[in-house]
């Protein structure tokens, strides 16, 4: 039992849209010389009928997207294809962290067009019980730009990506966080219960303002006493450019009184248990609150006390004009003691 409905003489295109029954449902074909065949299976005649009649005149105006692929590919096919072929290029580590996060809740098993922004919204308030606002919005970037990438480059097309700014969060203030009192001297008191290396690293980061990546890739090699600095490679800075950081003398200091380590690395400790070794130290020293990028912020905000000037301070940071008074706190009663000096 075979319908076919055919279509004006007008149209040069060789269209014809043939419907046919099989197994008690329909099955709608859609062949144009200029565009590959579209099909579609319905349950209602009426239903492969109108959608007939719409997806011609779609064609025939330029404006069909085929969702045939969106229909059989799940959120989740797609995430593993951005962590192979995206984040794999990015000079971040944090995408396939992130991604295995969201791989957790049912909705990535959802074909890509059956994604709502309530589906969206759903996500992003369950992942509100266990991270941050700031968090949250990281993956929900990384779902973003997966279905982006699915439907310009993957020819996944739909409609409109799911992932609407609205359903951002808003973020906590910057963080203002800096050492506070004598929690120098309880860190260093601290870390010495560990491996040799925990004290140097912690008290090179303050006096050089390096990234935790920047301090752990670093090598011997890298570092000319003759010319005080650390030349770092574009490879292991955020903003894959090269910088030479220049050394103080208690940077140049910790640097001659540290033992050289077999595989060349400045500060040779893994990355893995980093964070839980970080967070017993502040534990033992009952310092709360305080993160290690809050160090940089520390190294910086000291450089601007010292008096050096905001293209001084970029080239120990590496950070943009813009950025870089996200690491900038200063302390309010050294800025009234240097002003009392003024006078």
């Amino acid at each position: 039992n075979i319908y076919f409905q055919s279509h004006s003489s007008h149209n040069t295109g060789g269209q014809m849209a043939s419907i046919t029954r099989r197994n008690n449902k329909w099955l709608v074909s859609i062949r144009r010389s200029f565009h590959k065949p579209v099909y579609k299976v319905f349950i209602s005649k009426y239903d492969a009928q109108r959608w007939a009649r719409e997806t011609e005149r779609l064609i025939e105006i330029g404006d069909f997207l085929d969702t045939t692929e969106a229909n059989k590919t799940t959120l989740r096919k797609l995430l593993e294809r951005y962590e192979r072929e995206v984040s794999s290029k990015k000079r971040t580590r944090q995408d396939p962290y992130l991604i295995k996060n969201i791989c957790k809740y049912e909705f990535v098993d959802k074909v890509l067009s059956h994604i709502s922004s309530s589906d969206i919204a759903e996500f992003r308030d369950k992942r509100l019980n266990f991270v941050s606002a700031s968090s949250v919005n990281r993956e929900l970037s990384i779902i973003s730009d997966c279905i982006n990438r699915a439907t310009t480059e993957w020819k996944c097309y739909i409609r409109e990506n799911p992932v609407k700014n609205n359903l951002r969060l808003k973020e906590n203030p910057s963080r203002t966080r800096r050492l506070e009192g004598n929690e120098y001297q309880l860190l260093m008191q601290s870390c010495k219960n560990n491996r040799a290396f925990w004290c140097p690293i912690i008290d090179f980061a303050i006096h050089t303002g390096m990234r935790r990546g920047e301090l752990l890739s670093a090598t011997w090699q890298m570092v000319s006493f003759e010319k005080k600095i650390i030349s770092l490679p574009a490879e292991i800075t955020k903003t894959n450019k090269v910088r030479n950081v220049p050394l103080q003398p208690h940077a140049i200091e910790i640097l001659r009184k540290l033992p050289r380590s077999l595989d060349g690395r400045v500060f040779p400790i893994g990355i893995k248990n980093f964070e839980r070794t970080w967070t017993k130290i502040c534990g033992r020293a009952n310092i709360k609150g305080l993160r290690w990028h809050d160090l940089k912020r520390e190294a910086i905000s000291r450089l601007f006390e010292r008096g050096l000037s905001i293209s001084e301070v970029q080239l120990f940071c590496g950070n943009s004009l813009a950025t870089l008074n996200v690491y900038t706190e200063h302390n309010s009663t050294t800025l009234a003691e240097k002003l009392a000096l003024e006078k």
